[in-house]
């Protein structure tokens, strides 16, 4: 029988090897076995030294993990042994004439004492089918050393297995089990299971044996043969299994005190309690099997089922089985629970993955030949999966499915251990698209508040309505906790919710001022900024933008929190955009009156006040800083009137140094003398006759001038008055002075006297 798949697994499950053909795939533990680390495949051409198809396929039999040394020794069906590194690269392979063996190699032995100071870097022993040893040392250079071990160093050689079937090592007591016969033709159904005690330099010490009935040879001619020969040793040492050829299982007691083999007497049960016969109802029919526990084993039947089962109650722990394809089992040596499943499958197969969560691959390969086509599927054509399985405790188990986003088994599972059904409600909330359905099924029903409330405030639903109600389900839930005798903390989880409450009401205020300045048009993205951007941020990014809707709209619903910026702000408009169209943002020596929504319960002054003592926090102080909240810390600010005049004449200067619209500036200064700032007056008619000066009809053209309000409000009265009579002929020169220069004059004269009258009284 040639063995189609295999599975190599290290002594701590940190390395897995799958043999399939001619590659073998190698995974780790680090990225839980998603990824191969290494790949190796073997062209067969001249492995046995002579010329071969190119389609020929190899299968391994074999293998052992040196850990420590991330070396995987591993044997084909033509007994030739390579040795890989975990990264796929072959340090050496050694073939039957290396050897010097007529015999099939039967298995491999790593020495994994990485604690004892060698000269090699890692050893292995391998075992023959006549009962041979022979020890290989890999080199620090990749290289190979093989020595015989000689059979003289048995303690008693005659008794050792003339021909081994299979065998198992039990390293924390340096067991060997051996299945074999007496006889070298081994033609028999009667085995011999025996235990040897391994000692230095490999010198066996038999401690026991037992005979008893079972099928390890192949018959000629037989096509029957469901399983590959296999023993076992239970995780603690307590039991031991063997497999023949039939599918038979063969259990046995060990006893560690007196080191004797006896059969176990195993009794199945069913669910109703009705006793079974253990050899033709349970353990036959088995083409793999490996231990879970140190009494329950997991069983692969030729049907495809896989199951549990407690040898000693004699009870099945699986209720539904799943069903796998060809598979293989093997477990992690160091740890009990904890096993892998290798399935092979035909690509042309269907293939459900909701057994479990698997890695596939692909095999490609050459044809079998003739011969093998009968007994073997098509290897070329196939496909594996690997399934690990571990022990997990009720908690992690729920945890897994969770996170698997196996909802449905998740709550059944809950139900079942009786266990809090808001994490799987939770899971489901977060996996869900977050609209109005998904908050009435799976929030609504969660009884964490504080994780319910954080999701209020921190998700932005898909669409307006959900935004809409996700917020006032949360203002929902924080109407509970109300300012009253009985809700008097000064700290603790209460304030906590308030604050959230806080947030809930900028953020729905928020929502209500995008619709305005968006006309309506809702965006998840763009709502999901504006509603943390700082509004101050928000209202220069409009200035700059030129929306003057949109930033009019602003001011009127955060009125309290822009006025300290609103100078700023305004100062942001293009210089090009006319005064007249933002006329009504201009601020004058009085605030106007300022109207917001009412007040909610929770914007009073014990929460303005709990507010005050909070450490700065620049983000968090966005969110809960409503306009109402605003109001009470800050007051009614408003820039004085020096303050004022001093913004018009700065932004009046600025509009003529980057536009030249000395149109702009006369209006703003204009309209900032209407609003009341009346110490613009001067200033304004400065402009004017600047202005007028700028603008001169095409009559005047050689009294206009290029000047700017910089260079212009830099010259002396005496300076302006002559600029006003540069270029006038003398056909004009009168017109000019009357017209401009003597009302000029006239006006300082006046504003002159007048405070030298006032200096005097």
């Amino acid at each position: 029988m040639r063995k189609p798949l295999s599975l190599f697994i290290s002594p701590r499950g940190e390395r897995v090897a799958v043999a399939a053909g001619n590659q073998v795939t190698i995974l780790r533990k680090e990225d839980d076995y998603q990824e191969p680390c290494g790949i190796f495949t073997i062209c067969n051409c001249f492995q046995l030294g002579f010329l071969a198809s190119d389609s020929s396929l190899v299968l391994y039999a074999c293998g052992a993990w040196s850990e420590s040394h991330d070396i995987l020794g591993i044997v084909d069906d033509a007994d030739v042994i390579y040795f890989i590194k975990a990264n796929g690269e072959e340090i050496t392979r050694i073939t039957k004439r290396h050897l010097k063996i007529s015999s099939t190699v039967i298995g491999l032995l790593a020495e994994n004492d990485s604690e004892v100071q060698q000269s090699f870097l890692c050893s292995f022993t391998v075992l023959t089918s006549d009962g041979a040893f022979h020890h290989i040392e890999i080199s620090q250079e990749s290289s190979a050393s093989i020595f015989p071990v000689n059979k003289s160093g048995l303690a008693l050689k005659r008794q050792f297995p003339q021909n081994v079937f299979c065998f198992d090592y039990y390293p924390e007591l340096s067991l060997l089990v051996v299945v074999g016969s007496i006889t070298a033709s081994g033609k028999s159904e009667s085995c011999y299971i025996s235990l040897w005690r391994k000692h230095q330099n490999l010198v066996l010490e038999l401690i026991a044996s037992t005979q008893f009935k079972g099928l390890y040879f192949e018959l000629k001619g037989y096509a029957g043969h469901l399983a590959y020969p296999k023993v076992s040793i239970s995780p603690k040492g307590d039991y031991i299994a063997a497999l023949d050829m039939n599918g038979c299982l063969h259990i046995f007691k060990l006893d560690k005190e007196t080191y004797s083999v006896t059969k176990f007497a195993f009794q199945g049960r069913t669910n109703s309690d009705r006793p079974l016969n253990a050899c033709t109802d349970i353990l036959v029919d088995i083409v793999d099997f490996t231990w879970w526990s140190d009494h329950v084993l997991t069983l692969a039947k030729q049907s495809g089922f896989v199951t549990m089962l407690d040898i000693v109650s004699g009870l099945k722990l699986i209720e539904n089985e799943p069903v796998y394809s060809m598979p293989v089992l093997e477990r992690v040596q160091k740890f009990e629970g904890n096993i892998f499943l290798l399935e092979g499958f035909s690509s042309e197969d269907r293939f459900d993955s909701s057994n479990s969560n698997r890695r596939t691959d692909d095999l490609h390969h050459g044809e079998q030949t003739p011969e093998d086509r009968s007994n073997q599927p098509d290897i070329s054509r196939m496909r594996w999966n690997l399934v690990s399985l571990s022990e997990r405790s009720v908690p992690e188990m729920y945890k897994i499915l969770i996170g698997n986003s196996k909802h449905q088994a998740a709550l059944e599972f809950s139900d079942r251990y009786q266990l809090d059904r808001d994490e799987v409600l939770k899971s489901q909330w977060l996996c869900s698209n977050q609209g109005i359905n998904d908050l009435n099924t799976f929030l609504s029903n969660i009884k964490d508040k504080a994780f319910v409330l954080s999701e209020c405030v921190d998700k932005v639903g898909p669409s307006e309505e959900a935004v809409k109600a996700l917020l006032a389900y949360g203002l929902h839930l924080t109407n509970f906790y109300k300012f009253s005798e009985q809700n008097n903390q000064k700290f603790g989880e209460i304030w906590d919710f308030r604050l959230a409450r806080l947030q809930l009401l900028q953020f729905s205020d928020r929502l209500e001022t995008f619709l305005g300045i968006n006309m309506g048009r809702f965006s998840v993205q763009e709502y999901s900024k504006f509603r943390v951007m700082p509004i101050d941020e928000s209202a220069i990014a409009l200035a700059e933008s030129g929306k003057i809707g949109a930033l009019n709209l602003l001011f009127k619903r955060h009125p309290y929190s822009l006025a300290p910026f609103m100078l700023d702000i305004l100062a942001a408009i293009p210089e090009t955009i006319p005064v007249r169209t933002y006329v009504q943002l201009l601020p004058g020596r009085s605030p106007p009156r300022f109207f917001i929504r009412e007040e909610d319960w929770v914007e009073c002054d014990k929460m303005v006040g709990f507010i005050s003592n909070l450490p700065e926090n620049q983000d968090i102080d966005n969110q809960i800083r409503t306009e109402p909240i605003v109001k009470q810390l800050l007051g009614s600010f408003w820039p004085s009137t020096a303050e004022l005049a001093f913004w018009y004449k700065h932004r009046a200067r600025d509009i003529d140094s980057y536009s030249g619209l000395l149109d702009n500036c006369l209006s703003l200064v204009g309209f900032a003398c209407q609003k009341g700032v009346n110490e613009l007056k001067q200033f304004h008619e400065d402009i004017s006759y600047l202005h007028q000066l700028v603008y001169a009809n095409e009559n005047d053209a050689e009294i206009s001038t290029s000047m700017s309000l910089v260079a212009w409000e830099q010259l002396s009265e005496y300076e302006k008055f002559r600029t006003m009579l540069d270029g006038c002929r003398e056909e004009n020169v009168v017109e000019s002075l009357w017209n401009m220069a003597i009302p000029f004059m006239q006006k300082r004269f006046r504003r002159v006297s007048l405070a030298t009258q006032e200096q005097i009284a």
